[in-house]
């Protein structure tokens, strides 16, 4: 392995190709789809009612994360997505999400 390979695999984390690859896969239409909030709900409640609450508060961080990235996407990127409340959607989406995860991996748990 040589500088020139490490470097071509570098140039995949590059943000403009992870914006691309996220738009590419209409990541911005999940928070529209039911079959996504039917599917991650169903699943959720699932492991939390077997009692497996850990399982169902790493799911739930999953979920939201995706959920956040989601609507920050559909609000665009970029500068534009800033002025349209973007930044405001993945701070404070995010935040909840963090709370979420923790307060059920963590202190549900117990």
């Amino acid at each position: 392995m040589n500088w020139d390979t490490i470097q071509q695999y570098l140039q995949h984390f590059r943000t403009d190709q992870i914006m691309q690859k996220l738009q590419d896969w209409n990541v911005g239409n999940l928070s529209t789809n039911p079959w996504f909030w039917g599917g991650f709900i169903a699943i959720i409640l699932f492991a939390y009612f077997m009692g497996w609450r850990a399982i169902a508060g790493f799911i739930s961080g999953i979920g939201g994360f995706a959920l956040v990235v989601s609507l920050a996407l559909g609000k665009g990127t970029g500068v534009a997505g800033i002025e349209s409340g973007g930044l405001w959607i993945i701070v404070g989406g995010g935040a909840i999400v963090v709370f979420l995860f923790i307060y059920l991996l963590f202190i549900k748990s117990e």
